[in-house]
Parts: structure tokens; sequence; C-alpha cells
């Protein structure tokens, strides 16, 4: 993403739906710039997090003071209420962010966006939350916040190229080697559904993409969508609710700005949702 550096804010929500998940936002995040300035952080934003034994961690663009560039820092918690900051984690010579994190087969990768350079670089956890070793380039190109899904027999990756055009690769591996879907664009230029905005879902058996509204302006608030064709060659999905699953309060954290959520399924069916807002 690219914004204002020191607005940006997370928060953990817990609700039964995505409907819900608007009704639940809380009036103070759990993590913000103040949290991060012993290491130089001013802002933390496209949480993405995973539950280790321990605990939850989470991966976040974390906004650095005097530097263009943002970098990828780690908060763990036990109860997500009580947050300790790891630090950075991962830094370039380029901005990084959208630190998109999944587990194969007993090892943990990252995916964060580098539009900058123009790729799509993989990283594998060498020493779990700390370490990370660049794994292979998995595409090349002016795509963001790519997004990763298994469906079926097929592993997915949504894409913005362009801001507001959305491409689609597939592959049997997450890594690869991907190709493009048939469609050359799935989305054409749109700045309502899109770009993504946060980790693919299955959900009572559905595939849910999340997109940001950046219709009224850049990172407004979250649209979630229901994937009712994906093939190599189809693809077409419709929109789940006729209003966002997030929206900016009008005060406090989270008044102008929600565009990005990483929702985690729970075996009693309830929603852990990680959150940002400005």
């Amino acid at each position: 993403m690219t914004a204002p550096c020191g607005s940006w804010s997370i928060a953990v929500l817990q609700a039964p739906t995505l409907e819900g998940l608007a009704q639940v936002v809380p009036q103070q995040p759990s993590i913000t710039g103040e949290d991060l300035a012993a290491f130089g952080g001013t802002g933390a934003a496209d949480p993405f997090a995973i539950q280790r034994a321990d605990g939850w961690y989470v991966f976040f663009e974390c906004f650095m003071a005097n530097s263009k560039n943002a970098t990828i820092a780690c908060a763990r918690s036990a109860d997500l209420v009580a947050w300790e900051q790891l630090g950075i984690v991962l830094q370039a010579p380029h901005h990084l962010s959208y630190p998109f994190v999944f587990e194969h087969d007993g090892s943990i990768f990252m995916m964060p966006e580098s539009k900058s350079v123009r790729r799509v670089d993989l990283y594998r956890a060498i020493d779990f939350p700390m370490q990370w070793k660049f794994e292979k380039t998995l595409l090349r190109g002016r795509l963001m916040d790519a997004s990763m899904v298994k469906y079926r027999d097929r592993y997915w990756i949504f894409a913005g190229w362009r801001s507001y055009w959305l491409r689609i690769f597939h592959a049997e591996h997450p890594l690869g080697p991907w190709r493009s879907h048939w469609l050359p664009t799935i989305g054409f230029y749109n700045k309502a559904s899109t770009r993504p905005g946060g980790r693919p879902i299955l959900l009572d058996g559905q595939l849910i993409r999340l997109s940001q509204d950046n219709v009224q302006y850049y990172g407004h608030q979250l649209r979630a969508w229901q994937v009712t064709t994906l093939n190599r060659f189809w693809y077409r999905d419709r929109a789940i609710l006729d209003r966002p699953i997030l929206q900016p309060s009008g005060v406090g954290w989270n008044g102008r700005q929600m565009h990005h959520a990483d929702i985690h399924p729970q075996p009693d069916g309830h929603l852990i949702a990680f959150v940002d807002g400005a």
C-alpha cells in the first residue's frame, strides 16, 4: 500500500459472520505507531496472521521514520489482547508491504508485495518468526497485493495489476510453476472490486475473496465477493452484501480508512479478523 505512514493501526475483531465484522470494531486498536517506536516504526498496516502453539503471530507492513520504504515487522500474542512487539523481520532496498504468510508441508512462507521492483517474491522462514530466506520469484510484472488460496485441485493467486485490474494465476504447488489464467484480466478497471484486500478464505464451502473499495478515495473500505466459477478458463463472482464488510467509523483510529482484513474461521464457526485502519 502507499499511504501517510504515521496514521495506520491494526486491530483484532471477532464475530460470528462476515456481516458481523463491521459491528464489533473496537474503540482502540491493538498495534499502533507508538508501539513500534522502539525500532523506528511509525505505523502498521496490511496484517497477516498465523497461529502457532504459543499464540498468534501477526506480520505487517511497518512504516519507518525517516524512510520512504516500509519494512515487515511482527508481533505476538497468546490471548489476542496483550501484544509483544518482536521487531523487524524482513527489509529490502525497496518498499515492502502486504506480507502474505502461509504454511505448507511444515514450512512457513511469506509472499510480501514488491511492486516497485515488479516481482512477487517468496521467502521461507529459517528461524520463525525472525529470520527469512529468499526462496524464489514466483511472478513478474506490475502486480500488487498477491493473495494465494488452495481451491479444489489447484493453488490460485489473485493479484492487482496496474492498481485497478485483477489478474489470476494458478499452479499445482505453491512454489509453482505459476501460469496465467486463460483470461488475461479478470476484472477490468474498477476501483470497487479488483484490488485484493486480504486473504481469500473458504467459508461454508464457498470461496470468498476480499477487495478494497477505493471509489471515493484510496483505502476507504472493504468488500467481499463469493467466487461462483473458478477454473483455468473461466471466472465469475458476485457480491456477498450490498454494503462493505468493513468501513471507517468517522472518528478515532479507523475514522477515515479500513482497507484490509486477514480472516481466520475457527472450529466453532466464529471468525477472527486482523484488520487495519487510519
